[in-house]
């Protein structure tokens, strides 16, 4: 299969990018994880809407539309359409603010490294990761592009749920992880870099990244104002789980600070 044969594919619903206009001249690109989608991103997109802001959650490519069209995709694919994106928004607004979740954050601060924004928010950022052997994808990805994950159950009743969870959730992907692992070194190479005010959201409960991730970031940015907010309950996608509403809640006051 090849990007030649890719002609039956579309994005499903729930994977389509957001566009909110907003009436304060302020934008935010909000930038989803790896193997996620814009649906991650809706409940913080429209609370940050309501207050006024512009609010852009592309589609990274590959994402959100099947495992063959993943598969054709890699990390200077999702930088390209990190980096188009912040253009555009941009052109509209006067300032422009980014986050990112898990691979978004990533993304968020290689951006943040080349464009600088005024205010940034890593959200789960994986710059470290709790899968040890995502070091070795380089490796494995020789050999094979998608692994079955052994015990995975989980069960939804949205059908748009369902088909992201049959194409991208019940696998593995060691030639995509090797991609995610490239990001992550750009990533802690230039942290330096950052003089943006930034945020940083971590949860204790987090399985995939680690909360020493957050600890890293937050020492080894160069920005003069920086935050560091620990969560107590939620997952690892912290805009769509248990504590949502505080973490929509906490995004806001910090951008109104």
């Amino acid at each position: 299969m090849s990007l030649f044969d890719l002609g039956d594919i579309k994005t499903v619903k729930i994977s389509q990018p957001i566009f909110l206009k907003g009436n304060n001249e302020k934008g935010i690109l909000l930038i989803h994880g790896f193997t996620g989608s814009p649906h991650d991103m809706t409940y913080l997109a429209k609370s940050l809407n309501e207050e006024g802001y512009t609010v852009m959650v592309p589609r990274l490519p590959g994402h959100g539309t099947s495992s063959l069209d993943f598969l054709e995709s890699n990390w200077r694919d999702w930088l390209r359409r990190s980096l188009d994106s912040y253009f555009d928004l941009a052109g509209l607004c006067k300032d422009v603010y980014v986050a990112g979740l898990s691979m978004g954050g990533v993304l968020t601060l290689v951006l943040a490294s080349i464009v600088n924004p005024r205010k940034v928010i890593s959200i789960a950022g994986a710059i470290f990761t709790t899968e040890k052997r995502i070091a070795l994808t380089p490796i494995i990805s020789l050999f094979t592009k998608k692994v079955k994950k052994e015990g995975y159950g989980e069960k939804y009743d949205n059908e748009d749920l369902k088909y992201l969870s049959k194409e991208y959730w019940s696998y593995n992907w060691p030639l995509q992880a090797k991609h995610l692992y490239k990001l992550m070194k750009i990533a802690r190479k230039r942290l330096k870099f950052i003089k943006s005010d930034i945020l940083i959201l971590a949860s204790e409960k987090d399985k995939v990244v680690p909360l020493k991730a957050a600890h890293y970031i937050y020492k080894n940015v160069s920005s003069e104002r920086r935050k560091l907010e620990v969560f107590k309950e939620s997952g690892h996608v912290m805009t769509n789980d248990i504590e949502k509403e505080k973490v929509a809640e906490t995004i806001i006051n910090w951008l109104k600070e």
